[in-house]
Parts: structure tokens; C-alpha cells; sequence
């Protein structure tokens, strides 16, 4: 097994480099395209991806690495290898909203266990290996729910009015990308759910970093902890909770209505 804490300079200094590259065509001029499947691309994605894959294969020339930008649909997983979403949030970074991210995170028999998010305007980094404080989880009201800035869905709009005929004070926080789970770990959220498509690479890195701060994310089918290195690259629907205090106190109510509802 890689040791995480002796890698852990040299991977920030990529997603620092990957960043800042990000920024500069950010703040030039640039043009997007659209891929075979709708979503946008940019200089920025392709630069990043190139960056940071060329430096993981530096750094770990035998580990497999998988990108969204360079996968295929036939790929045979490794046990172990690196998920890189080397720009989430390209529409974000389109609209020069500023909510987009660099995310590299490492899959070990199907469990994202080491993750990286960087934010490129002010190369905030979030990681697996922070120094979390270990005080004693507490419930917040109104109860704070984190959304997608540019991805709202009918399920989301249900969800909110389910919360509402509960009785259930809620306000709503709007972000991108993964930023929305960081969110959590920032103590700016309480939880996050989404029903609308994602991609393994999108949440990998969020996921193993949300679990260093004492949170979790969990399958709207089965309820269970989300699982990677499956045929179908995209998640089921999922909700992130920023504690167990707060996954017991709403963990109940958010299953029923889905078994009710979706």
C-alpha cells in the first residue's frame, strides 16, 4: 500500500500546478466544445488532465491511473489505482462562477481511501490526511442542505417540499463540483443529496476526504456506503451527511421517502 503522508507534498504540489494552470486560461479568453455526451470541455480540463496524470505516473509509475477525460468504457480495473476528475465543475468554470475543483483520490478494493480537492481561485486544498478536530459532532437548525449551483432537478424541489410538509426548517446552500462536500467539512452544510447523475470521479475524492472529517456518503438504492470500480461509472443516487449525529437524527426520515418516492 502506498504511504499516503510521504506522497502527500509531492500530490499537493501537482494539484497546485494542475490549478494553476486551470487559472491561467480562466482568466484568458478560452472557447469550450461539447464531448459525445453533452458536458462541456475546455483547455482547462484537457491541461489539467495531462498535468496530473504525467505527474502521477512519475510519482507512482505502477499504478493504474483512470481520468474522466481518458476513460473508456471497456476498462478493466486494477485493485488499486488512482480517480482523477481533473476539472469538476466545467460548467462552473465556463459561467466564472469560481466553484470548480481539482480532484485526485486513490481506489483500494473498491473504497475511496485517499482523496485531494483543491479549489483553483484561492488554491484552497482539502485532503484525507487533514488534522480534523475530534469535538463531539452537534445538530444544527435550520437544517443546512447543499445543492447544486447548476444541476437542479425536479427530485430536488420534491425533497425540499418533503422536508417542508415534515416540519422540517431547512435553509439552502448553493455551490459546485465536489466543493458541494467540502461544504460539509467546512461546517457550512449539513448534507448533501443528489439525485441527479454523477460519475465515479466526481465524488471520489470528496468522499475519502468527508471521511476524514467524521462524514459519509451513502447509496439512495441500497443504503449502503458508496462502492467504485463498477461497470456502470455512474453512482446511484447518494446523500452526504457532514456527521453520524446528523445522519441519525435525518437518516431515517431521508429512506423513507425514498422508498416512498423515488
Amino acid at each position: 500500500m502506498l504511504d499516503f503522508n510521504k506522497l502527500l507534498p509531492d500530490l499537493i504540489d501537482l494539484s497546485s500546478k494542475a490549478s494553476n494552470t486551470i487559472m491561467d486560461i480562466y482568466n484568458s479568453d478560452f472557447s469550450h466544445e461539447n464531448k459525445d455526451d453533452g458536458s462541456p470541455l475546455t483547455l482547462a480540463d484537457e491541461s489539467s488532465n495531462k498535468i496530473i496524470i504525467d505527474g502521477l505516473k512519475e510519482i507512482t509509475p505502477q499504478i493504474q491511473v483512470i481520468s474522466e477525460e481518458t476513460f473508456k468504457s471497456d476498462i478493466s480495473y486494477e485493485d488499486s489505482y488512482w480517480l482523477i476528475d481533473p476539472l469538476d465543475g466545467t460548467k462552473e468554470f465556463i459561467n466564472r462562477n469560481g466553484d470548480f475543483s481539482v480532484n485526485i483520490s486513490f481506489i483500494h478494493k473498491r473504497r475511496s481511501i485517499f482523496g485531494i480537492v483543491q479549489r483553483p481561485t484561492d488554491l484552497r486544498i482539502w485532503t484525507s490526511l487533514d488534522k480534523v478536530s475530534q469535538a463531539k459532532p452537534e445538530e444544527t437548525s435550520p437544517l443546512r442542505i447543499v445543492m447544486s449551483r447548476s444541476h437542479k432537478r425536479e427530485a430536488d424541489t420534491m425533497f425540499l417540499k418533503f422536508l417542508q410538509d415534515s416540519d422540517i426548517d431547512y435553509e439552502l446552500v448553493e455551490k459546485g463540483s465536489s466543493l458541494k462536500i467540502c461544504a460539509l467539512c467546512d461546517d457550512e452544510a449539513d448534507i448533501y443529496p443528489r439525485f441527479g447523475p454523477t460519475s465515479e470521479w466526481d465524488i471520489a475524492a470528496a468522499d475519502a476526504v468527508l471521511k476524514s472529517y467524521g462524514g459519509s456518503i451513502f447509496s439512495l438504492e441500497d443504503f449502503e456506503k458508496l462502492k467504485y470500480s463498477k461497470k456502470n461509472i455512474l453512482n446511484p443516487p447518494f446523500i452526504a451527511y457532514r456527521n453520524e449525529l446528523i445522519r441519525e437524527a435525518y437518516g431515517q426520515k431521508v429512506e423513507d421517502y425514498v422508498k416512498k418516492l423515488l
